[in-house]
């Protein structure tokens, strides 16, 4: 049995306390942060005690103890499990991911898989630091040659994963914290900023489509994309049921995807919009109205018997000719042509009647969708009015496009008054 040891007032010490020949308290034990034996002493055992040094502002010996033991249990909750590996808690993050539309997580898998696991994932999560992290990046960017907004991506996968592993104890500092914002400094790698057309741009697009034997069959989906601003999933997994002729509204309710499915199969899936702001309903100008007016009339003319149906959802307005759903890389290399072939006539065309040609930048669907955004700042809708149409998320993604507008209505606003000022 422990024998009991008191002070000189007969109270009882506990174990590593002891009393200094001088009356002072000391408090002896091992530290295991710093894997040292340690010890502290204070004139007081008890909070009631007086100190003989009235400058002494040391704290009593069993409220240190205290202290000492809360700051030890802190660090044994963070002791690493052996072998815990990004990997690992990947796994875990994935598992807890359930607020993402199923698109999107598939994304995430490939970026992982495809970029993170080969050159991070068997390291130690207590290992990684943030000149790991950098050098990952700078690798990425420089010899495999990505772009600064594609490894920017990669950042919203490695932050969260690494915060996880703060949050549970296994590590004091997210290594991967504020990475990517120091090189986004470096103004050649500045992300890619996806232009609108301009007015006159727009116009030739339109009319050498109309115009174009080939490629007339796609106007009403660039009617549709330049009049709505939709999404390329949303306009493509348009059914009948979205179109409210008597309202004069389009329902956009839901997303086409075909993307490679969590199953590992490529496929056709029915999602909810981007966000929740994504879910509107966008008024119909008179153009759009036309188009699907024509496009309900005709819409038995072919491969009536034909109606593919993707999670329940059928009788999609937007199909080729072969009564086949159109996929966002089809349209996406269509537009491609359309462009090339303008180009080229437009080329020999100007050198005909000696001037410069005016030609039409590389477009995708996104392309067609900031022109309409575009078109409504200029005409000067409000800007909460464009937030609902375009469906964003956040007002901040919205106030991005309606300031680099703005800007550039500065600059005409400027040159409209050039000569006009007695400035000198």
């Amino acid at each position: 049995m422990r024998k009991i040891r008191t002070d000189n007032r007969g109270r009882v010490l506990l174990r590593n306390e002891f009393q200094l020949k001088n009356g002072s308290y000391t408090y002896r034990y091992f530290d295991e942060i710093s894997g040292k034996r340690k010890c502290v002493t204070s004139w007081r055992l008890l909070p009631e005690d007086e100190s003989p040094d009235p400058d002494d502002e040391r704290d009593c010996l069993r409220n240190i103890e205290i202290k000492i033991e809360s700051v030890q249990k802190r660090y044994r909750r963070r002791l690493p499990k052996p072998g815990y590996t990004l990997n690992d808690f990947w796994d875990k993050y994935l598992s807890l991911k359930c607020e993402v539309a199923e698109s999107t997580l598939v994304g995430y898998i490939y970026t992982y898989n495809r970029h993170i696991r080969p050159e991070l994932g068997s390291k130690l999560v207590t290992a990684l630091h943030s000149t790991d992290i950098k050098r990952f990046y700078i690798k990425k960017i420089g010899e495999d040659n990505l772009s600064i907004s594609y490894v920017d991506g990669m950042s919203k996968i490695l932050e969260p994963i690494l915060e996880l592993a703060v949050s549970e104890g296994y590590i004091d500092i997210n290594p991967a914290k504020g990475v990517i914002k120091g090189l986004k400094r470096r103004k050649d790698w500045n992300p890619k900023v996806r232009e609108s057309l301009t007015e006159k741009q727009q116009k030739c697009l339109v009319d050498y489509v109309s115009g174009s034997f080939e490629y007339r069959s796609f106007l009403p989906y660039l009617t549709v994309f330049l009049g709505t601003g939709m999404r390329c999933g949303e306009l493509t997994g348009l059914t009948w049921d979205d179109i409210d002729f008597d309202e004069n509204v389009i329902d956009i309710n839901h997303t086409l995807n075909y993307k490679l499915a969590l199953n590992g199969r490529c496929m056709y899936y029915i999602t909810y919009p981007k966000s929740r702001k994504g879910m509107r309903k966008i008024p119909m100008l008179k153009e759009v109205r036309e188009v699907f007016e024509q496009l309900y009339r005709r819409k038995d003319d072919f491969n009536k018997d034909y109606q593919p149906v993707v999670d329940g959802y059928t009788n999609f307005i937007f199909r080729d000719l072969r009564g086949n759903l159109m996929k966002f890389d089809r349209i996406n290399r269509i537009l491609k042509n359309i462009v090339n072939d303008y180009n080229f006539v437009e080329v020999a065309t100007a050198t005909l009647e000696k001037r410069e040609p005016e030609l039409l930048p590389k477009i995708t669907c996104h392309h067609l969708r900031h022109t309409f955004c575009t078109r409504l700042v200029e005409n000067n809708v409000n800007i909460k009015s464009v937030q609902y149409l375009m469906g964003h998320r956040y007002a901040g993604t919205t106030m991005k496009i309606y300031l680099s507008i703005t800007e550039n209505k500065h600059k005409e606003e400027m040159d409209k008054i050039e000569g006009r000022i007695k400035l000198k």
